[in-house]
């Protein structure tokens, strides 16, 4: 079942929404903005380092069509990271941002499944 143009309108506004924020996110994290907030949670710098080339990669992996699926999937790793993180730190509602940010994740993986052949063979 192919996906309607709908659903492909839909998952490019998604993945370039959600580029648009893990971009700024990463920008956070490699000029060293974030890391005062990973050692409070317990990382060491390098970590906000390696978060922030992770989303950067999935920022523009999310643009990249033969790609998508796999950036979405590794940026919902992140984000289970994140509300780990957030749980664990006692931070409650913060937990929020990054469950969001995985659902419309999972959107943008569903919207971009390949098609399923029909009955006669075609796409």
């Amino acid at each position: 079942m192919a996906v309607s143009r709908a659903g492909n309108v839909t998952s490019w506004v998604l993945a370039i929404l959600l580029a648009v924020a893990f971009l700024i996110a990463a920008l956070g994290k490699l000029t060293g903005a974030a890391v005062p907030m990973f050692e409070r949670w317990g990382y060491p710098a390098w970590f906000a380092t390696l978060i922030g080339v992770a989303e950067l990669a999935g920022a523009v992996g999310l643009l990249v069509p033969r790609v998508t699926r796999w950036a979405a999937l590794g940026l919902g790793a992140v984000m289970l990271g994140a509300a780990y993180t957030h749980l664990s730190a006692g931070e409650g509602l913060e937990v929020l941002r990054p469950l969001v940010f995985l659902a419309l994740l999972a959107v943008v993986w569903w919207l971009r499944r390949p098609a399923v052949p029909g009955p006669g063979g075609s796409a």
